[in-house]
């Protein structure tokens, strides 16, 4: 080697000159704390120099010596022993040509300076060190035998004890301290650019987290972690598509997950999964769950330390953050979850659960239930942070969330209670978005998955049924990869240390909703008083976005269907105290399409066993103990009744989604003493104002279920009649021959969706029928009430005859159970309908009235098929209806023979009946029935002859008339009776 060495230049000019100190004058005070340049002190850094790097510049060593002999450098020197100069110059020559790890041995080079006494004497030996390491990592073109990035992430990935953590930040401190030098960014830029690959391709089961685990030691130094939050901030005006997010330092630590990162592929975990058995399918999904945890307990390890680092890196992670939610939103979009190639722009499914799971580990201090001080962390949520729009230093960093729908609407909404706002107000809304981006947008994949399996099935059995194998193999194919994608979706959501913590956050949610809601302290939510407040509100709704909500309710769903028994290890007071707060009340929550959904809530939150264990389970308690559990049946009518109200309205046919779960809630609930009290005291709070101004709430609901009844059972005998024409067809085969034609295609295709329809009318007007079956049981007298027996009467009639009568056979298909038709219930139902009513004459009346349906072999047939369809025990109390029925038939029927020749203005203009109570319409100023129009104005309030709005106490009694009317009837009456005394 020469005396130059060309290497020499790339140190720092404090290195360089330090060396020309020494070689002309000896140690300095730099080095040492002496002032003597005598033999010992140059003896002493050589020894330390010697030990450190395990090189020597002494010829003549024992044939066994550890130390490597720097022969060239020696002889071009002249020297036997290391000043700084020299050592720089040996350490550099050495590196050049080495081998082994060049990373590991200047970190061994660390551990043993670092074990040396008094170290501040040689510190040119620790900046040497350093210097190496700067220049391997700045310029790898250098040392072309080292692969510099990976060996130094590896060796932060197995860290020794608090050695690692020193030997990293001394190095950033000696990056810093350099003049006119690389910054810590650029430095570590292909380091971390080595990361990403490395932690972008980890994958969930094979392989190892190296790099997770280096990310974690460089995360907890302050300089290193703006550089790798810096290094993931998106440029904002070159960003396109959400899906960039992924491609940054941060965005790919979650990417690890079971889902399939491109929507539709296939899935590398649950292969084939109609060829394995059930326990295969639980192994595996034991070993994603583990391996889940694992990988981000350690990402929320490392966001823990960036939130942490400084007040200047958690606001820029809290920008990241903010960007990836914002540049992702059309995941939350109802369209997105029914087409997933709309979400191909954006991040995968697996990467925004993944997030969500890190949230919500962060969101523990104020959601832990063991945690006394959570209820006041909580407390200081601020509500309005969603109103707010992001300026520098307000603490909001994502975009766009102010001009998300809220839950109820105003036009000046309140502002920050303090800015910026809080570090916890802030995640606790990231949060949501992340959930309803992740986990609510996987669940509704999930359900829509459901679905289209279902269909599938049939057409599998059907071409399987028909001989068509290669299409049965195709669609074969086509179920693995959809119920692979399903199992991979369920197994994430299912993790069970992030289902713990997410049914935490629900219930801390649940408690800050109401606490807002009601002006009050979450931990007093409970005990506040409901009965005297229903109708208040906070302005503070008006900045909480519907999510906040909306994710309650899903995750409720979701626990309730996948994992019940997660809602069995908590208290769910504060989830049915959220349900009676908002479902019913229109001022707190103004979507009647949530309102009514989360009539699903409430029948997720019911007992698997329906209240039938012994002794009654946790669930059941529920609605028996709760301080607010009296209000349950008040707010589930409510909001079956304001669905349908002028203004408050939802598509006809979305109602009876709705409905179900309402019908469900309402059988519970009867099965119940306490809420079966509550139905009858509305019951008889609405016979006491049958013709208020506005409607009683019992009365509202009685009259949507009866108007329900009549279309779902009309519409499903409908489609059963068309099915029975269609199987007809297809046996006599006027049918198109051709296997693959257009024209047997679209008649398939009619085929299956009148099947779906006459399924789902058929099953709720069941349903419906049940509920009626129910109700009057004990309930009696607004059925029978004038506004509403002769509807509810034809009704009965109606379809009665149309199922035993002539038209039975016009419904009796090919494997009726396929289309949820049960004729056999349908018909003990309403048999069992006209018992209940048969004590009113005013009902048996009615029926006798219906020259539509009702005839006197109407209820011998009834009789027949019940004893056909084994509800022989029913035929004794139909038998006693019919009789009386009959009796009043003729009795109705002299009347009618009587009055038969009224005059027209005695008529009814809408019923064709005599008005026995006539009022004059306010706007119209035509004359009807007071029955006719109380029932009329149950559906709809407004005049029916002019559509103008109209209540009860609007009409105008017509007392003239009435007294006419009246007297006319009993002057008519007076000479029939005196015609029959007359001789014959």
């Amino acid at each position: 080697m020469t005396d130059s060495n060309p290497f020499l230049a790339l140190f720092s000019s404090k290195a360089a000159n330090a060396g020309n100190v020494q070689s002309s004058t000896g140690l300095t005070k730099d080095v040492f704390q002496e002032q003597d340049t005598d033999d010992k002190d140059e003896s002493s850094f050589n020894k330390v120099a010697e030990n450190v790097f395990m090189l020597t510049l002494k010829p003549n060593r024992k044939k066994n010596c550890p130390l490597y002999y720097m022969q060239d450098l020696a002889g071009a020197l002249k020297m036997d022993y290391f000043d700084q100069t020299a050592l720089d110059q040996a350490v550099l020559e050495y590196a050049v040509g080495l081998a082994d790890s060049l990373v590991n041995y200047l970190f061994q080079c660390f551990e043993r300076y670092h074990s040396i006494c008094n170290k501040s004497r040689f510190s040119g030996v620790h900046r040497t060190i350093f210097i190496n390491l700067d220049l391997a990592l700045s310029q790898p073109e250098l040392f072309p035998k080292q692969n510099l990035h990976e060996d130094f992430l590896q060796l932060l990935a197995f860290p020794i004890e608090d050695i690692t953590s020193k030997f990293l930040e001394d190095f950033i401190q000696h990056i810093l301290e350099q003049e006119n030098s690389s910054s810590v960014a650029e430095v570590f830029e292909p380091v971390l650019l080595c990361l990403k690959t490395k932690l972008s391709n980890m994958h969930l089961l094979v392989g190892n987290q190296h790099g997770l685990d280096a990310m974690l030691v460089m995360s907890k130094n302050p300089a290193l972690a703006k550089a790798m939050v810096l290094s993931s901030i998106l440029n904002e005006s070159s960003v396109k598509v959400g899906r960039q997010c992924e491609d940054t330092l941060l965005g790919s630590l979650f990417l690890c997950s079971c889902i399939p990162r491109v929507p539709g592929t296939t899935s590398d975990f649950f292969d084939r999964p109609s060829r394995s058995p059930p326990s295969v399918h639980v192994t595996t999904e034991g070993n994603i769950w583990a391996a889940s945890e694992r990988i981000m307990d350690k990402t929320y390890k490392i966001f823990y330390n960036l939130f942490k680092s400084s007040p200047e890196v958690q606001d820029l992670t809290r920008k990241w953050l903010g960007q990836v939610l914002a540049l992702n939103k059309a995941r939350g979009q109802m369209w997105a979850q029914h087409d997933t190639t709309a979400l191909i722009d954006c991040v995968s499914d697996g990467f925004m659960t993944n997030l969500g799971a890190v949230l919500l580990q962060l969101c523990r201090p104020f959601c832990s239930q063991d945690d006394p001080k959570a209820y006041d962390r909580l407390n200081k949520i601020d509500a309005t942070f969603c109103a707010a729009k992001p300026t520098d230093g307000n603490g909001v960093h994502v975009a766009d969330l102010y001009k998300e729908t809220c839950l109820i609407t105003q036009e000046n909404r309140p502002v920050a209670r303090a800015l910026p706002y809080s570090f916890s107000t802030e995640l606790f809304f990231l949060t949501h978005r992340a959930l309803e981006l992740g986990a609510k947008a996987v669940h509704s994949q999930m359900l829509q998955m459901s679905q289209n399996f279902s269909r599938l099935q049939r057409a599998y059995q059907d071409a399987e049924q028909s001989g068509q194998t290669p299409v049965a193999e195709q669609i074969q194919e086509r179920m693995d990869v959809m119920m692979s994608s399903y199992l991979s979706f369920k197994a994430v959501l299912l993790v069970p240390e992030w289902l713990k913590l997410h049914f935490e956050f629900i219930l801390a949610t649940s408690k800050w909703l109401c606490a807002t809601a009601l002006g009050t302290h979450p931990s007093n939510v409970t005990s506040s008083d409901l009965s005297s407040n229903m109708e208040v509100s906070s302005e503070l709704l008006s900045c909480i976005p519907e999510f906040c909500l909306s994710n309650v309710m899903d995750f409720v769903v979701f626990a309730n269907r996948f994992s019940p028994t997660t809602l069995d290890r908590s208290k769910l007071d504060d989830l049915l105290t959220l349900i009676v707060v908002f479902m019913g009340s229109p001022n707190r929550l103004k979507n009647p399409h949530m309102r009514a959904a989360m009539a699903e809530m409430l029948d997720g939150l019911m007992p698997p066993d329906r209240g039938q264990a012994t002794p009654p389970s946790s669930r059941t308690k529920l609605f028996v103990e709760h301080p607010h559990s009296k209000d349950v049946v008040r707010t589930l009518l409510h909001v079956f009744a304001s669905i349908e109200m002028t203004g408050q309205g939802v598509a006809f046919e979305q109602k009876f989604n709705y409905r179900r779960p309402m019908y469900a809630a309402m059988k519970f609930l009867w099965s119940l003493k306490l809420h079966q009290r509550q139905f009858k005291r509305l019951a008889v709070e609405a016979e006491a104002n049958m013709e208020a101004a506005q409607p009683p709430l019992f009365l509202q609901f009685v009259n949507l279920l009866i108007n329900d009844a009549i279309y779902l059972l009309d519409e499903g005998l409908s489609y059963m009649a068309q099915l029975k024409e269609q199987q007809i067809q297809r046996s006599d085969g006027s049918w198109p021959n051709v296997p693959a034609g257009p024209q047997r295609h679209q008649r398939e295709a009619t085929y299956q969706h009148i099947t779906m329809l006459a399924r789902f009318h058929n099953l709720m007007g069941r349903e419906t029928i049940r509920i009626l079956d129910m109700m009057t049981t004990d309930i009696k007298g607004v059925f029978v009430h004038s506004a509403m027996v002769d509807r509810i009467a034809s009704m009965l009639n109606y379809f009665l005859l149309h199922l035993v009568g002539p038209k039975k056979r016009d419904f009796k298909v090919k494997d009726v159970g396929d289309y949820e038709f049960d004729p056999a219930e349908l018909v003990s139902c309403i048999c069992q309908i006209y018992c209940h009513l048969s004590d009113a004459d005013v009902f048996c009346t009615a029926v006798s009235q219906d020259g539509r349906s009702y005839s006197s072999q109407l209820f011998e047939l009834a009789e027949d098929v019940l004893s056909r369809i084994g509800r022989g025990a029913l035929i004794g109390d139909l038998r006693l209806v019919a009789e009386k029925v009959a009796k009043l038939a003729t009795a109705q029927a002299s009347d009618e023979d009587l009055i038969s020749a009224a005059p027209d203005e005695f008529l009814d203009p809408i019923m064709s009946s005599i008005m026995m109570n006539p009022v004059i319409l306010p706007s119209s100023r035509v004359t009807v029935d007071r029955s006719t129009i109380a029932r009329h104005l149950l559906s709809d309030q407004s005049d029916p002859f002019n559509r103008s709005p109209l209540t009860m106490e609007e009409i105008l009694p017509d007392d003239e008339l009435r007294k006419r009317i009246h007297q006319w009837i009993s002057e008519v009456k007076k000479k029939a009776i005196v015609r029959e005394d007359l001789p014959h």
